[in-house]
């Protein structure tokens, strides 16, 4: 009986903790409403432990507490990330218009819970764990949590959501695959293959094994990949130029180390979202006026072919990938950033007043790195920190007036964005 015991025990001190945070209070009902979830599933767990000691079924028992540890391995970063969320340090302004941005993109009834996070780069737990399938949970570094010009990294996270809960992943697996095939068979890659995978022999029963497998590590790469660049294609969709800025100031100068074969390059990513601002009619700055530095190549010839074909599958699908997230933001009545908007609310914050009458967040938000660069070209240098705090305020006071006007329009199923 001392696994059940200890399982017992382990669920009471589960079961407190969850209660005492319970006990906090919660600017939204999100975060408190995901703990009585959680909360029900270690309930549910005792029920079966307490069924199964009363049957003498030890081996039902020695299963359960398998899956009671298991659980509490999973659950236990979420409760520091909901704790997390009620701190003062997160900008509460930004969760309404971001929630309302998930209603609009995602099935279902999302419910979004934004908190600051102990890690520099921002991002959003996977919706693995079926007790919160319909929550999103999204994290922006402590440090930078209460910056309003960074909510586009939130927008590039929610992304990832996107992504998943329209299923986005199992037709994109399957095209990159294709196209994967494609490459791999193309006449000169396959010599490049053959020259680089010296023992592959087709008719050799084991080393014949070596491409199948290395298409298949290229897939793996490609569709990561791809994922990423939905992501800041979504972003830039809802924010325009406010995500590439907000991404190199968090990023740039970039990694000092070799590339990661799971992310596209600084280079891809944004040159990806420069051709199809072009299109709009809109011109993006690159990666040198963004100030990032050229990445290291991976060393190994290997894995650098397998990358290669990974990246020219992802290539090919880019056009796809747009054409998806033009349809969910149609379809959703998403508001998009105009420029004209973003120089009203400039003119705005450079007299020192929120934005008046704003209808879109991504329009507060390239207003404000409009004037963001304004401020750092300033002759002042010393009043500069001040100027941006006072800058985030506006950013800040801006977004509440957009929730004002959403809120006063009366549109309760939140199929538009005001």
């Amino acid at each position: 009986m001392t696994l059940y015991h200890n399982s017992k025990h382990k669920l009471r001190n589960i079961l407190r903790t969850i209660d005492s945070l319970l006990d906090g209070d919660f600017p939204f009902d999100a975060g408190k409403r995901a703990l009585l979830r959680l909360k029900n599933v270690f309930i549910e767990f005792e029920k079966k432990i307490d069924r199964a000691k009363r049957l003498s079924d030890e081996k039902t028992i020695e299963q359960l507490s398998s899956n009671i540890n298991v659980k509490i391995i999973q659950v236990l970063p979420i409760l520091g990330f909901i704790l997390r969320s009620t701190n003062v340090r997160n900008a509460f302004e930004l969760l309404d218009p971001l929630q309302s941005l998930a209603d609009l993109t995602l099935q279902g009834n999302p419910e979004l819970i934004l908190s600051s996070e102990w890690d520099y780069v921002p991002f959003a737990y996977p919706q693995s764990l079926k007790d919160l399938r319909s929550f999103v949970l999204i994290g922006l570094p402590a440090s930078e949590a209460a910056s309003a010009l960074l909510v586009p990294l939130a927008g590039h996270e929610l992304g990832h959501a996107v992504w998943r809960n329209l299923g986005i992943e199992g037709s994109a697996h399957l095209t990159l695959q294709q196209k994967c095939q494609e490459l791999y068979r193309n006449a000169n890659n396959l010599q490049t293959f053959k020259r680089t995978f010296s023992e592959y022999d087709p008719d050799d029963m084991v080393a014949k094994e070596i491409l199948p497998e290395t298409i298949a590590r290229s897939v793996e790469y490609a569709v990561f990949q791809a994922e990423e660049i939905f992501c800041d294609l979504f972003a830039y969709a809802v924010f325009g130029e406010g995500y590439v800025h907000a991404f190199s100031y968090i990023l740039a100068p970039g990694s000092s180390s070799n590339r990661r074969s799971k992310y596209p390059s600084y280079e891809t990513r944004i040159s990806t979202i420069r051709k199809v601002a072009e299109k709009e009619g809109i011109t993006l700055p690159d990666t040198g006026e963004l100030n990032f530095s050229s990445e290291i190549p991976l060393v190994n010839a290997r894995d650098r072919f397998i990358l290669r074909m990974a990246e020219e599958s992802v290539a090919e699908v880019t056009n796809g990938l747009w054409s998806k997230i033009d349809q969910i933001i149609h379809e959703g009545n998403v508001c998009r950033p105009k420029k004209a908007n973003a120089l009203a609310h400039l003119k705005e914050f450079q007299i020192g007043i929120p934005a008046h009458r704003p209808e879109c967040l991504g329009d507060i938000i390239n207003a404000g790195w409009k004037y963001y660069d304004e401020i750092l070209n300033s002759r002042e240098e010393a009043k500069i920190p001040e100027r941006l705090d006072c800058l985030n305020e506006m950013l800040l006071k801006s977004i509440e007036v957009l929730e004002f006007r959403r809120r006063a329009a009366h549109d309760p199923d939140r199929k538009k964005t005001r």
